[in-house]
């Protein structure tokens, strides 16, 4: 909820500015950079997303988490998005979301609120290799980990 009065303030921000600077500049200065900037946020979603894509597979394909590529994506998406939308407040956000920082900057933020959380010895949901270092060392058995006897049972069907 409190994201969603975030985005609110900022549109409504974003076209007072619109506006403010609209009268001062003028109307078809305006529309030019409205179409000039939408264009622009068109195509670097159109590009960023196929190179993402393509850089993806060749780290799936390496056997590797492709993490980093679809965080550098998500940047360039945003970036797009915003500089699609109207105004002069988005346009800038868009631009500096292109800057050559901001990539690493939007890792360690998304990455903050998961790995920060949680008491002193605890496992923070969101460290993976914590849990890999723990289920590598030993088993559920304590002998281990690639020793491990595989965990047996029986399958239950969904009976109609």
């Amino acid at each position: 909820m409190p994201l969603l009065i975030l985005i609110a303030l900022f549109a409504i921000a974003d076209f007072a500015v619109l506006f403010t600077l609209g009268a001062k500049i003028g109307l078809l200065a305006s529309l030019v950079w409205i179409v000039a900037s939408g264009a622009l946020g068109i195509h670097l979603i159109r590009r960023e997303s196929l190179l993402t894509l393509q850089r993806a597979r060749a780290r799936m394909a390496a056997g590797e988490i492709p993490s980093d590529e679809i965080l550098a994506g998500a940047s360039f998406v945003l970036a797009g998005i915003l500089l699609i939308a109207p105004g002069f407040l988005s346009d800038i956000v868009g631009l500096i979301c292109l800057a050559p920082g901001s990539g690493q900057l939007m890792r360690r933020w998304s990455t903050r609120g998961s790995r920060g959380a949680g008491p002193k010895g605890a496992e923070i949901p969101g460290d993976w290799d914590a849990h890999r270092r723990d289920s590598d060392s030993t088993a559920s058995d304590g002998r281990a980990g690639d020793d491990a006897a595989p965990i047996e049972g029986e399958y239950l069907g969904k009976e109609r």
